[in-house]
């Protein structure tokens, strides 16, 4: 007998390594060639302080406080719910983790309930409350940083046009299609080499009871949702505040005038009294907002080593472009294509 979705598995992988091999040979021509790989674009130093990044990662704050170690969140309710709000990865076996954000702690509860209660439909409910929370977290947090900040769309990473979206939606899958065979290898190998035990406990249930409902919300928490928080959170507040600080710590070379701009005696680029970010590449911001995006997944085997990769992948397109849209799609591609695989290895089991 045919083993369609098997075959549609096996298909389906073979031709993403291909797309990512031949995205990786296409890049490092450009590189030996001389040609960045993503031109570098001037931005506002953002004007948000300190407090934006603790108001927005608050909850994964409060959620990795009470979780502890991952051994300390075995056994006892409390360590169970913990355990529930600050999972941030849905993880497919032998796949990179699908971040699921831990921002609602009252939806953490109800799904950790519905876990222990096995309630199919309580679960699917918690699953949609729980999107709901973080898209909602998400808006008001760039209507934070409106009101308060006064941030601009420019500040927001957004793009200024539909060309700019559309060009910016093919750099996000372009670093998609550039990051999957080193994460996934990287994911493999961590695999084999340390048998991992411990799992997500969604993806135990949706293995266990993989309904069609089921399947549905958390597709749209992992697809929708969780890559908008956490972009958000993780690339556009953090990142964005931690460069703010980066460029006024360090000394400022002039740089070249930008449409005009003024340049004072620091060398700094003046546009209505706005500074405006450096060439060079920030990497210590880069590597704490990457650091910080893999720890936040803590707790499901290896997946916050690649994950970590994938967080400094994320953070030097951001702060080459200082848009979110190329993170959120990159984002959305990979938690997407996890959960393809998913769904086609419980179409495998049917």
């Amino acid at each position: 007998m045919d083993n369609g979705p098997g075959n549609a598995m096996t298909y389906t992988v073979l031709a993403a390594v291909a797309v990512s091999l031949g995205t990786l040979f296409r890049l490092f021509q450009k590189h030996i060639d001389g040609q960045p790989l993503i031109p570098v674009e001037y931005r506002r130093v953002v004007p948000w302080n300190v407090l934006a990044p603790l108001v927005l990662l608050a909850p994964l704050l409060l959620a990795l406080s009470l979780g502890g170690a991952p051994e300390d969140i075995v056994g006892e309710p409390e360590g169970k719910l913990a355990a529930a709000v600050s999972s941030s990865t849905l993880t497919a076996t032998g796949l990179p983790g699908v971040s699921l954000s831990g921002a609602g702690l009252s939806a953490g509860i109800a799904v950790e309930e519905a876990f222990y209660g096995v309630d199919l439909g309580a679960l699917t409910q918690a699953m949609w409350g729980q999107s709901a929370m973080t898209l909602t977290l998400s808006a008001a947090c760039f209507a934070l940083l409106v009101l308060a900040y006064g941030a601009t769309p420019i500040d927001l990473g957004l793009p200024l046009s539909w060309s700019q979206f559309f060009a910016d939606v093919r750099l996000g899958a372009t670093m998609w299609a550039a990051s999957l065979v080193p994460i996934y290898a990287i994911m493999a190998v961590l695999n084999f080499t340390f048998a991992p035990t411990e799992g997500h406990p969604l993806v135990e249930r949706l293995v266990e009871h993989h309904s069609f409902g089921m399947m549905t919300a958390a597709a749209f928490t992992a697809v929708v949702a969780a890559p908008l928080y956490e972009e958000a959170a993780f690339r556009l507040v953090l990142q964005g505040w931690l460069e703010r600080v980066e460029f006024f710590r360090r000394p400022r070379a002039p740089i070249a005038d930008i449409e005009g701009s003024a340049i004072d005696s620091d060398g700094v680029v003046r546009r209505s009294e706005f500074l405006y970010a450096p060439v060079q590449v920030q990497w210590l911001p880069i590597a704490v907002s990457g650091a910080l995006f893999g720890l936040a997944h803590w707790g499901h085997g290896v997946s916050p080593v690649p994950l970590v990769l994938l967080g400094f992948i994320l953070g030097y397109a951001y702060q080459r472009t200082h848009r979110i849209v190329p993170c959120i799609t990159c984002h959305v591609m990979f938690n997407g294509f996890t959960m393809a695989m998913l769904a086609l290895q419980f179409a495998e089991e049917m």
